[in-house]
């Protein structure tokens, strides 16, 4: 396995985008900086996470195509934070077949301070569809899903579900049925953040890796339940 060779170079790019955010001169001048200390390691990571992962996900393409473009559209750049994107990411999800709902998948970024780093994995914009299925699934499925979330692996890695939860429990559900313990969530994923010091480390990669095995199952498990919105064109 390839390291992955994020380094203080990489931070020094996308500290100095975001100075640059609305200056397409100073890309142009710096583009061989993102391609070698941004796009080259981000190329090798999900180069690794294809051979690990792409039998786990036979519907989805894992290849470098994936990794997020380092410039927004003009019609996009004054509402969403300028030109020049201060961060890179990369997603393993199913591709989108509605305009009112994302597929539970995994998301990497990395970028500065402003916009954090982080690896996260589930589902995270949840759609009436989906939460219909999820909630119907938490409880048929509660066993498993409750064992997966207590493994030593992904306390120690992943630690609770993230996400916000309701402030009064949802209705038609039991709510002093242990079953239904995490219908209080609005969300369902697992993420954690990581700092310069971590993703510059040499064992990032194997460390991204190893989390994304142990929370696998439950990645699977989310799939499997909610499915792919269907429809006579897709999105």
């Amino acid at each position: 396995m390839e390291k992955a060779k994020f380094t203080v170079k990489t931070f020094d790019y996308f500290n100095q985008a975001q100075k640059n955010k609305d200056n397409s001169d100073w890309f142009n001048k710096n583009k061989s900086q993102y391609e070698l200390h941004v796009k080259n390691p981000f190329t090798i990571l999900i180069t690794d996470l294809k051979k690990e992962f792409q039998k786990d996900f036979p519907h989805i393409p894992i290849t470098p195509k994936n990794i997020s473009r380092p410039m927004r559209p003009l019609n996009q750049a004054e509402r969403e934070g300028g030109l020049i994107k201060n961060f890179s990411h990369i997603s393993i999800a199913e591709k989108r077949s509605s305009l009112f709902e994302w597929n539970p998948g995994i998301h990497l970024q990395i970028g500065t301070k402003e916009v954090g780093s982080y690896l996260g994995l589930g589902l995270y914009m949840v759609s009436g569809r989906q939460l219909s299925l999820l909630r119907s699934g938490l409880i048929q499925d509660f066993d498993l899903v409750h064992s997966i979330l207590k493994s030593k692996k992904i306390k120690s890695s992943w630690g609770e579900i993230k996400g916000e939860k309701y402030k009064r429990f949802p209705k038609g559900f039991d709510e002093n049925d242990p079953a239904s313990l995490y219908l209080w969530n609005k969300q369902f994923y697992l993420s954690q953040d990581f700092n310069q010091k971590d993703i510059m480390a040499k064992d990032f990669s194997k460390k991204v890796i190893t989390d994304i095995k142990a929370a696998l199952p439950l990645l699977l498990w989310i799939q499997e339940t909610v499915g792919v919105y269907k429809s006579a064109k897709n999105y």
